[in-house]
């Protein structure tokens, strides 16, 4: 245990900084997108909300799921390949977990029979009654690569941060 490559201070930064960069990952291009349509009336002041929101949601999956993970990838060095694949794998557990609960909550939708919605028109409809369409898979297979590239671009400048790490060897 003394032999630790990263120190407990480097691993709770590890960790508070992928929080941080995966939620920025994630509402910034959002916001930039809806000030772009909006012409940036009244983007701007919705991003303390989304901070309040969505910053306890992201420091809870990094401390929930990627802090355990990361507890035992940071006993030894870790290079940059080593980085981005458990950045990418870190990312599709919490995309998977998300994707498992949302099908989870379509399927209960469909269940109901006195519940009817339709998400999206036109040839653009993503799902029918909480069932997702083709197109919809293709939106949540594309939404979930995106948020995995995320991942391993937070792992990558998480590791450029904390650096490489002690040898056992030093």
């Amino acid at each position: 245990m003394a032999n630790r490559a990263y120190s407990p201070t480097q691993i709770r930064r590890a960790v508070n900084l992928s929080a941080f960069l995966g939620w920025a990952g994630f509402a910034l291009p959002f916001f930039w997108e809806s000030a772009q349509i909006n012409h940036y009336m009244g983007v701007v002041s919705l991003l303390p909300f989304a901070a309040i929101l969505g910053l306890p949601i992201a420091y809870g999956c990094c401390w929930l799921i990627g802090r355990p993970i990361l507890g035992i990838l940071l006993r030894s060095p870790v290079s940059w390949s080593k980085a981005a694949g458990w950045g990418g794998a870190i990312a599709g557990i919490i995309a998977a977990t998300s994707i498992a609960v949302g099908r989870y909550r379509g399927w209960r939708q469909w269940q109901d029979q006195t519940y009817h919605s339709q998400v999206g028109g036109g040839d653009y409809i993503r799902s029918i009654d909480g069932i997702l369409t083709p197109y919809g898979w293709m939106v949540l297979g594309q939404n979930t690569l995106m948020f995995i590239a995320l991942g391993m671009g937070v792992a990558l400048i998480v590791r450029w941060r904390i650096g490489p790490g002690q040898s056992e060897s030093a």
